[in-house]
């Protein structure tokens, strides 16, 4: 054997032995649903661009509790969570995007990042039913959630001016070390 080939199992029995975990992460795995009850828009401002009729730029801020949380991988549960960020909708299709700053039970914080598009359905009778899908990367946190990153899912059917929001989430997360 020469040289280069030793080293290439050496570096094989090494991982084998750490059984993998020096390359895999150990992922958490967990989805929620907030019903309306449970979110508020707190502001909102709208401003008409004048390209065309129904083009607007919007900035809001959403806050979401959690009365009913599921614990987490680590056992603890979310308090509230608030999303802020940019709409930039042609009657109420477009681009979305801002952060969220999640708090848990003990004060720890999990940051995000999302973005993500809004579509509007007119139906006969003119109502209307938006539905905003996008992703959350989470980028960090306080405490023990310093590491944290993750990839969040959402699903979230809204009605700003009726001041609706309801979501469905998943999210897989871990740590960095």
């Amino acid at each position: 054997m020469n040289t280069n080939t030793v080293a290439i199992f050496a570096a094989l029995a090494a991982f084998a032995s750490t059984g993998g975990e020096a390359m895999a992460e150990e992922r958490c795995k967990i989805s929620w649903e907030v019903p309306a009850a449970n979110t508020q828009y707190t502001q909102q401002h709208w401003i008409d661009i004048g390209d065309m009729p129904g083009h607007q730029i919007g900035l809001f801020e959403l806050r979401r509790t959690f009365p009913d949380d599921k614990p987490n991988c680590e056992g603890l549960k979310r308090v509230e969570q608030f999303a802020r960020g940019w709409r930039d909708y042609q009657d109420r299709n477009g681009r979305a995007w801002g952060y969220n700053v999640t708090t848990l039970e003990n004060g720890d914080k999990i940051f995000g990042e999302w973005s993500g598009t809004s579509h509007t359905v007119v139906a006969a009778d003119g109502s209307r039913k938006s539905v905003f899908v996008g992703t959350v990367t989470w980028t960090g946190g306080t405490g023990k959630y310093q590491g944290v990153r993750g990839i969040q899912r959402d699903n979230i059917v809204f009605d700003a001016e009726k001041n609706l929001n309801q979501s469905q989430s998943e999210a897989e997360y871990w740590f960095e070390k």
